[in-house]
């Protein structure tokens, strides 16, 4: 897999990929482990067969070039393993960055949020005192208009009452 295709991908296919390797060296370990244990078993045939020293010689060689092909396989191992690492605190390192971005925006929009909310309260607030300010003043008015026209006051009240009595009724 090149380069490029590395960066392309997310954090859990390099994991995925990671830990296939991870799968691959056990595979590889097992395999070597029955290699060695196939050499011990012909090394036994070849020591009734003929003598020590030649089959020494021969295990030794077979040992040598599977242990060599081993220490090259996990030494790539560990370099893909180091630069699958790499890959990830980089990814690691962005999420965090956009979080932190994405925390900061929701902050300043809250922010803006709460001083439109306050200054929409102070606007009501003051519309209602204004109302209330009118309202007290018609009261006046009409609290005047009443003791001034007593009469007229009568008159209103048994209108009143009578619109009462129709709805009710």
């Amino acid at each position: 897999m090149t380069d490029k295709q590395l960066r392309v991908l997310g954090k859990t296919d390099l994991l995925r990929l990671l830990r296939e390797q991870e799968e691959e060296i056990e595979r590889l370990g097992d395999e070597n482990r029955a290699l060695a244990k196939r050499v011990e078993e012909r090394a036994l045939i070849m020591e009734n067969a003929g003598s020590i020293a030649e089959a020494s010689m021969q295990i030794n060689g077979v040992m040598r070039a599977a242990q060599e092909s081993a220490d090259l396989y996990l030494e790539s191992l560990r370099a893909m393993r180091s630069e699958y690492k790499g890959i990830i605190e980089k990814a690691e390192n962005e999420a965090n960055r956009r979080a932190e971005e994405i925390i900061r925006e929701a902050e300043r929009r809250a922010v803006a949020r709460e001083a439109l909310e306050k200054q929409t309260v102070e606007e009501m607030w003051k519309d209602f005192k204004g109302r209330m300010a009118q309202f007290a003043r018609v009261l006046t008015e009409l609290d005047e208009i009443m003791r001034e026209n007593p009469i007229l006051t009568q008159r209103l009240f048994s209108e009143v009452k009578k619109d009462g009595k129709r709805r009710s009724g």
